[in-house]
C-alpha cells in the first residue's frame, strides 16, 4: 500500500486484511493527518517517503519492499469485507502458472446519487516479478508489463469472486474537490503529451471523469467530445459516454445526451443506466411516449437480478424522474411519482405499473391528435 492522509479509512482495512496476509507492506507519502501510527500498528514494513510526483513511482517502491510470492495492492480507503472472499484469494494462490488475479472492486458512491455504486474487475494480486511494474504519474496503469511478463513466462491471469469495497468516491464535495483536484495537473500533462493515441485517449477519460466528479460539466463535455473512443476499452468508453449523458443533461443539451446514450446503447444493452439517461434526454426533447418507455426499461432491468455493472439507486431514479416530468407538463404523473416515493417501502411493481399506463396514454392520445 501507498497511503497519504487515510487516517478516517486505513484502520479498518488494515485490521481486515491482517488475520489474511502474510506480511503489510505500507509506504507513507506525508500523512499530515496521523495515517503513519495507524499504519505502524499493523505492518511488518512501514516507511516515510518524499511525494515523488508520479503514483507509478510510489506504488513501484511499495513493491521493491514486498518478500512474499505474490502482492494483494490495496489502496487506504478500500477494504475486504468477506472473510469467504479472503479464503478464495489465498485458495487460488496455489494454482500453477498463476502470472496476477483479477478481482471485482464495487466503488461506493454518496448518497442521493442515481447510480449507487460501480463495479468493475482490475488486476489486483500479481507474482512479485520485477518484471511486472505500473507505469504513469496518475491513474498508473500495470496492463502493458503484465501482458509482457505473461508472454515470457507462459503465465496466466484469472479471476476470482472477491470483492473489494472503494470509498474514495463516496466523499462530502468539499473533499472530492480536495482529493480530485490535485489530479488535474498531472492529468494534463499525460493528455497533452501522450505517448500514443491510446495513451492520450486513456488520460483524456480520466481528466474527464475528475471535471465530471468537480460538477465543471461544460469541461467535461469538451473532452468527452474529443475523445478517441475507438483507443479506449470497451468499459471505459461506455463510462465516458455516460459521463458525456450526464453532463449534457445537467447543462440542458438533450440532442448531445442523446447521442452519447445511443452510443452506450450500441455498447451494452444490458445496462439499465443507458435506458434512464436515453429516458431523461427524450423527456427533455418532449418525446414523452418514448422517454418513458426508456425509463421502464431502466426499471425493469435494475430490479431484475442480473449482474450489472452500474446498479442504480431506485429512489434516486423516481425523484429525478419525478422532476423531469414536472418541468416537461406531466404533473399528474410527476405527483403519482411523488406519493410513491413518500412511502416508508418503495414498491417497484407499482412504479412500474404508472409508468406503463403514462406511457400508453401518451401514445393513445399522439394516436388521437395524428
Amino acid at each position: 500500500m501507498m497511503v497519504k492522509n487515510e487516517a478516517e479509512t486505513l484502520e479498518r482495512c488494515l485490521q481486515l486484511a491482517r488475520p489474511h496476509v502474510d506480511e503489510i507492506v505500507v509506504i507513507d507519502t506525508g500523512s499530515t493527518d496521523g495515517t503513519q501510527a495507524i499504519a505502524q500498528r499493523y505492518t511488518d514494513v512501514f516507511e516515510e517517503i518524499r511525494w515523488p510526483g508520479s503514483f507509478a513511482e510510489a506504488r513501484n517502491y511499495t513493491f521493491e519492499k514486498a518478500s512474499g510470492e505474490f502482492i494483494l495492492v490495496l489502496d487506504g480507503d478500500e477494504y475486504l469485507p468477506d472473510q469467504r472472499h479472503w479464503q478464495r484469494v489465498r485458495k487460488v494462490l496455489r494454482e500453477p502458472n498463476l502470472a496476477a488475479v483479477q478481482l471485482m472492486v464495487r466503488n461506493l458512491l454518496a448518497e442521493g446519487q442515481i447510480i449507487a455504486a460501480d463495479r468493475m474487475w482490475q488486476e489486483r494480486i500479481f507474482r512479485n516479478d520485477p518484471q511486472i511494474r505500473y507505469v504513469g504519474r496518475v491513474h498508473h496503469q500495470v496492463q502493458e508489463n503484465l501482458m509482457a511478463y505473461m508472454h515470457r513466462t507462459g503465465h496466466r491471469l484469472t479471476r476470482i469472486e472477491a470483492e473489494i469495497m472503494h470509498t474514495g468516491y463516496a466523499l462530502s464535495d468539499t473533499r472530492m474537490a480536495e482529493k480530485y483536484s490535485a489530479r488535474i495537473p498531472l492529468l494534463e500533462a499525460e493528455y497533452t503529451a501522450p505517448r500514443s493515441d491510446r495513451h492520450r485517449a486513456y488520460y483524456g477519460y480520466q481528466l474527464g471523469v475528475v471535471y465530471f466528479v468537480l460538477k465543471q460539466y461544460d469541461r467535461a463535455i469538451d473532452i468527452f467530445s474529443a475523445l478517441d473512443y475507438q483507443q479506449l476499452s470497451p468499459e471505459n468508453a461506455f463510462y465516458s459516454h455516460l459521463l458525456a449523458a450526464q453532463s449534457a443533461l445537467k447543462v440542458g443539451n438533450a440532442p448531445m445526451a442523446l447521442v452519447h446514450s445511443n452510443a452506450m446503447l450500441t455498447l451494452d444493452r444490458s445496462e439499465s443506466v443507458a435506458y434512464y439517461t436515453t429516458g431523461l434526454a427524450l423527456l427533455m426533447a418532449r418525446q414523452f411516449g418514448d422517454g418513458l418507455l426508456m425509463l421502464l426499461e431502466a426499471y425493469n432491468i435494475n430490479r431484475g437480478g442480473k449482474p450489472i455493472r452500474f446498479m442504480l439507486n431506485p429512489r434516486e431514479l423516481l425523484r429525478i424522474q419525478a422532476k423531469m416530468s414536472e418541468q416537461v407538463g406531466l404533473t399528474e404523473f410527476a405527483a403519482a411519482l411523488r406519493s410513491i416515493g413518500e412511502e416508508e417501502v418503495l414498491d417497484q411493481d407499482r412504479v412500474v405499473a404508472l409508468i406503463e399506463r403514462a406511457k400508453n396514454g401518451i401514445i393513445r392520445a399522439e394516436m388521437r391528435a395524428a
